[in-house]
């Protein structure tokens, strides 16, 4: 029986299932990963939209079957590290994605590799500090902190010491930090109907800039 190539029905996509024991297990996540990365090598879609395709097809095309099956497991963190969860490719060019029998859905996949690899010890303390974005901005913020913080990235010793233990290359033009207060406005037809997703959005924002206008 053949399967359809691509699908011209709207996307599906299934919640991810991630307080069952499989879905941190690593032998059923390798599996997975080599099944997708299987679809998306021999379609190839999604080559310029970020560096996980490009890195996928690069370990691909120097192994020694040419096939998915001649990447190392230990190499599929490549990939996964690529990855932003940008979902452009699930979005707007995989002809995969469910309702489709093959059932792709990249990002999600690349979401579960990530927690699998926290969950085990994976992440260095670079990438929890770079990515505690809220914890971050609001000790960097603080009065007289913000001034210091903004003075000591400037300085080389400190880049050297970032560039050394953070990753953060020395010559990398970083963004100041600034805690003046600020309003943000959600904008939105009042005599229209607001979807369940617009309004727990706007309720977000609110949530996160206590006293911002709405």
């Amino acid at each position: 029986m053949s399967t359809r190539e691509g699908s011209l029905e709207a996307p599906t996509r299934h919640p991810l299932d991630w307080k069952s024991a499989d879905f941190y297990d690593e032998a059923k996540l390798d599996k997975e990963l080599e099944r997708v990365f299987d679809i998306c090598h021999g379609c190839r879609r999604c080559v310029n939209l970020c560096t996980a395709f490009p890195t996928l097809f690069d370990l691909v095309d120097g192994s020694p079957t040419l096939e998915v099956d001649g990447v190392k497991k230990a190499d599929f963190g490549k990939v996964v590290d690529q990855c932003y969860l940008c979902d452009m490719c699930y979005m707007t060019k995989c002809p995969y994605v469910p309702p489709h029998a093959w059932n792709v859905d990249f990002p999600h996949l690349m979401l579960r590799a990530k927690a699998v690899k926290f969950r085990e010890g994976g992440v260095k303390l670079r990438d929890k500090l770079l990515s505690s974005t809220d914890a971050m901005g609001k000790l960097a913020t603080i009065p007289v902190v913000v001034q210091a913080v903004n003075a000591v990235n400037k300085t080389g010793f400190a880049r050297g010491i970032m560039d050394g233990l953070l990753g953060i290359h020395k010559d990398r033009v970083l963004p100041e930090y600034d805690n003046t207060p600020y309003d943000i406005w959600a904008v939105y037809p009042s005599r229209r109907h607001l979807s369940a997703k617009v309004r727990l959005f706007v309720d977000h924002v609110e949530e996160q800039f206590k006293g911002a206008g709405r």
